[in-house]
């Protein structure tokens, strides 16, 4: 379990490299992903009798979900490539706009904030963590205390990587701890994947964040940390939503760029 040090290191050490990881070209962000898939692919049987040993999913399941987890950061790589950042947008529907041109351009927001569910903790945490990087936001990932083995399994494969220091990190922070990463503004992007109450709660701790919320079942591309918010909830709110602090951590140590 990270220390409140750690913790700190962590989170200063991703806002430090903010500007740094946005402007790193493409094709490195994009050979990490590739890395990460081979990596995965390579140690999917080792990989899936950890996630069944963990959460007590069949193994035949576990298999299935490192294969997605290959996929999420293969179509991942193929994204960075292809990304271009900007649109252009002709003006001359005026004609004042006679010979110019607009360009928009799409720019990571800052810091994510990726907290992932126990149910699927490897490919819901590739869900978080891959479009993070292949647009060159760097990313804090707090999986759920009760499975945080193949996060880390995952932050000893990223480690393998060039990624720029401080670009990511695993963080098996207990929940009763998990506010104050929730309020540090140094983290203006939170990912959360998880009960509607404790989402709920969530955003309406941060109004001012960008919070995307989302499930297993119905991953939205809101969850990439660029572009303006948008809303993911459209069911109807809870009228009491519990504090996210329910559960007790299991003890490992953090894995960090």
């Amino acid at each position: 379990m990270p220390t409140e040090a750690q913790v700190e290191e962590a989170v200063a050490a991703a806002h430090a490299v903010v500007d740094e990881f946005a402007a790193t070209p493409a094709h490195v962000r994009a050979a990490a992903l590739d890395h990460v898939s081979k990596r995965l692919a390579e140690r999917t049987e080792e990989i899936a009798q950890l996630i069944s040993a963990e959460n007590g999913k069949p193994i035949k399941w576990a298999r299935g979900e490192v294969g997605r987890a290959v996929s999420v950061f293969r179509f991942a790589a193929e994204e960075a490539r292809r990304f271009n950042g900007g649109e252009a947008q002709r003006l001359d529907t005026e004609a004042g706009g006679v010979g110019r041109l607009a360009l928009t351009r799409r720019i990571p927001k800052g810091v994510v904030l990726g907290i992932a569910p126990f149910n699927f903790p490897l490919n819901l945490s590739a869900h978080k963590v891959a479009p993070a990087i292949a647009v060159g936001a760097p990313i804090i990932l707090k999986p759920a205390p009760s499975t945080p083995i193949s996060s880390l399994i995952l932050g000893e494969i990223l480690a393998e990587t060039d990624l720029p220091a401080g670009s990511w990190s695993i963080l098996t922070v207990p929940n009763d701890r998990m506010p104050a990463l929730v309020q540090d503004e140094r983290l203006p992007v939170i990912s959360f994947t998880g009960s509607d109450t404790v989402g709920y709660a969530i955003q309406e701790s941060v109004p001012h964040k960008h919070c995307t919320l989302g499930s297993a079942a119905t991953p939205r591309p809101s969850s990439c940390p660029t572009g303006p918010p948008r809303p993911t909830w459209t069911g109807p709110r809870p009228a009491s939503p519990p504090s996210p602090t329910t559960r007790a951590a299991s003890p490992a140590s953090p894995s960090s760029a």
